[in-house]
């Protein structure tokens, strides 16, 4: 079988390669510095009950209030031995500015629940980026072909913004004369059935002890096809947290019948081994239902965020032979 020959990337394939990885550097940096924001709203977040209980303070002890006061220290309603410093509006009065303590309050609980599933998107953002970056790195090395030095090119273009896209180069399309030669020598059949899927979106197939049926993305690209196309809303869907891994599910179907805590806790283990964090101990792992998992508009594909997980800690196992459903026994890592 004839395969494309393997020579150092000419000068241009070179710099192509180092273009595109210094705009994939940029889209790293916006992601830090987006991810130091989102935890800087947690941190607010976490801070609801301080606000909520200075606000009781400030009603409780309305009379110890100066007018046109910067700060004041009262007494905590919860535990009178203990003192609350509290900061104020001088333009307001005390009852004004408990009003604002509790909408503070109230905002951070809000945030509790909300903001979460933004940092797991833009830490699986980076981690997914961080990914593509080593591969440009590796593109750009003498025993690529031309043809996977492209591809990772393209890949690489479809993650980026709209913004930065316009900054990276463009993937060599092929010429036109190849592109006549392919077309003379390998003609496309008519078409009368729909394409089959390709391979690298089938995902695998396991079966539990208990006999439920589990199917695992393979790739970013398998992950969002299982996830959006394969997955019914009822089906439980997993995937370890702060991790880059395979998008996981647990075919549930219609009915009452749920899996048991055991098999729960064995498809997080295999959750936890198709990820990253494969060679770590106990890992979290998120589950829920898959009517409650979404794509982000205009998200790449595999990145999700969904509401109303639960965790499990998890010590990652790779599934033994007898569970592979699969005709050919694939063991490989998560990607």
């Amino acid at each position: 079988m004839h395969s494309e020959p393997r020579t150092p990337p000419p000068a241009d394939a070179a710099e192509q390669v180092a273009l595109m990885l210094r705009v994939l550097r940029r889209h790293q940096a916006r992601l830090a510095r987006k991810r130091e924001a989102v935890l800087g709203d947690l941190a607010e977040a976490r801070r609801g009950d301080e606000h909520r209980r200075a606000g009781e303070a400030l009603l409780a002890y309305l009379h110890q209030v100066p007018r046109r006061a910067a700060r004041v220290t009262l007494p905590d309603p919860a535990d009178p031995e203990r003192t609350i410093e509290i900061e104020l509006d001088v333009a307001l009065a005390p009852q004004a500015n408990a009003a604002r303590l509790f909408k503070r309050a109230a905002k951070a609980a809000r945030g509790l629940a909300k903001i979460p599933p933004r940092l797991r998107a833009v830490e699986a953002e980076i981690a997914r980026i961080d990914d593509l970056a080593r591969e440009l790195e590796a593109a750009a090395g003498e025993d690529v072909t031309a043809s996977a030095r492209a591809r990772v090119m393209a890949r690489a273009l479809d993650a980026l913004p709209p913004a930065l896209r316009r900054q990276a180069p463009e993937p060599r399309a092929a010429t036109p004369r190849a592109a006549a030669a392919t077309a003379i020598h390998v003609p496309a059949p008519p078409r009368r059935h729909p394409p089959a899927v390709p391979a690298r979106l089938v995902p695998r197939r396991l079966r539990t002890l208990e006999g439920w049926d589990v199917l695992i993305g393979r790739t970013s690209e398998g992950n969002d096809h299982l996830t959006h196309h394969l997955a019914r809303p009822e089906d439980y869907w997993f995937h370890v947290h702060g991790a880059s891994g395979s998008h996981v599910v647990l075919r549930r179907g219609k009915g009452k019948n749920e899996p048991s805590k055991r098999t729960l806790e064995e498809v997080a283990s295999w959750t936890a081994f198709y990820s990253q964090a494969r060679n770590a101990g106990k890992v979290p792992v998120i589950w829920t239902l898959k009517k409650y998992v979404r794509r982000p508009r205009k998200a790449p594909p595999g990145l999700v965020v969904c509401e109303r997980e639960k965790t499990i800690m998890a010590r990652p196992v790779e599934p033994p032979r007898s569970a592979l459903a699969d005709e050919a026994t694939d063991g490989g890592a998560a990607e």
